[in-house]
């Protein structure tokens, strides 16, 4: 088990952890969302022992992090640049079980040059796999890879991962990767978590808009709107009536959301709610940007793309529809 208690840590004069606590159980990986790039190397130091914390302790099957550091492979981290290109042969950097892993046993002969990215981080995280480590820190693994990659890097991230001993963490770049382990994610925002639980039920429910956001694959489709007299008012003037289930505030500015998955170019169900939207980009990964009073959403493409431009109508189920107030917090 690793366990934060109570541990403190500032990074370039901003907040990274205020007196967290958390513990993460081996044999379930656990993301973690909500960080910049930057804030994420800084928490991989602090967890993996190179740093040491300003209040609290940090320990890892019981001892101090910082004395666990120190012994060969109990503590290992993966991320894009973990096996560069070279010349050499994969069989001199992998055994035949590590390549199997990795679903390279065809390529042992090859270079390692040879292969992808997207390979070069499936062997980074099978020879990490394999070594059998107290605590592994994966961070990033998509980071570096083009969209058609990294979404075909996914499910091999979760059954790698799964194959794990120890303490499993993912310092995700983004939610896609979080999602993709099938474990448990925890949401921060300015140096504080603010939702943990099973990453599939708190995408589902988030508690406010910082853990929507950081748990939505693709992007979140977020409209900001001013609540008056029962309305929502839009940036151009145009009012939105809102179904009269979903509790607006009395005033004041606040955000519907949906996830991508749950709007459609095809009436579902008699209680969607219609939006008359604008093709705005080419699809990616089977999802269509569209436009909507200024804001960019994305949905699914369920037939030809149409041309730039074009005006389709979409919808969005009733119960779907996730409404914030002005300080993020859920009000559905």
């Amino acid at each position: 088990m690793l366990l934060l208690k109570d541990v403190s840590r500032t990074v370039g004069g901003g907040a990274l952890l205020r007196g967290v606590s958390l513990e993460f159980a081996a044999g379930r990986a656990t993301a973690i969302v909500g960080l910049s790039g930057a804030e994420r190397e800084a928490f991989a130091r602090l967890v993996s022992g190179a740093d040491r914390a300003q209040t609290g302790e940090i320990r890892l099957c019981g001892e101090h992090i910082w004395q666990v550091r120190g012994v060969k492979a109990r503590v290992l981290r993966v991320g894009p640049n973990s096996l560069p290109a070279s010349g050499q042969k994969i069989a001199r950097l992998a055994s035949r079980e590590v390549a199997a892993l990795a679903g390279l046993s065809a390529k042992l002969e090859d270079k390692l040059s040879s292969l992808s990215a997207a390979q070069r981080m499936k062997l980074a995280l099978a020879q990490a796999v394999a070594a059998r480590p107290a605590l592994l820190i994966v961070e990033a693994p998509t980071a570096q890879l083009s969209p058609d990659a990294g979404d075909d890097l996914l499910p091999a991230l979760s059954k790698l991962l799964a194959q794990a001993t120890g303490v499993v963490v993912l310092l995700a770049a983004t939610a896609g990767e979080a999602l993709a382990l099938d474990g448990d994610v925890v949401v921060f925002e300015r140096g504080r978590v603010v939702q943990s639980g099973a990453a599939a039920e708190v995408a589902a429910n988030p508690f406010n808009l910082a853990s929507a956001v950081a748990t939505a694959w693709p992007q979140l489709n977020t409209l900001v709107m001013t609540a008056r007299e029962g309305r929502g008012v839009l940036a151009d003037g145009a009012r939105l009536q809102l179904p009269e289930e979903i509790a607006m505030p009395a005033d004041g500015a606040c955000t519907l959301a949906f996830h991508p998955g749950d709007i459609t170019l095809e009436r579902a169900s008699p209680g969607c709610l219609r939006f008359v939207v604008r093709a705005a980009g080419d699809p990616r990964g089977g999802f269509l940007p569209v436009m909507f009073a200024g804001a960019r959403w994305m949905c699914p493409l369920v037939a030809a793309a149409p041309h730039a431009g074009g005006l389709l109508n979409a919808f969005v189920d009733r119960s779907r529809l996730m409404l914030f107030d002005a300080a993020g917090k859920a009000l559905t």
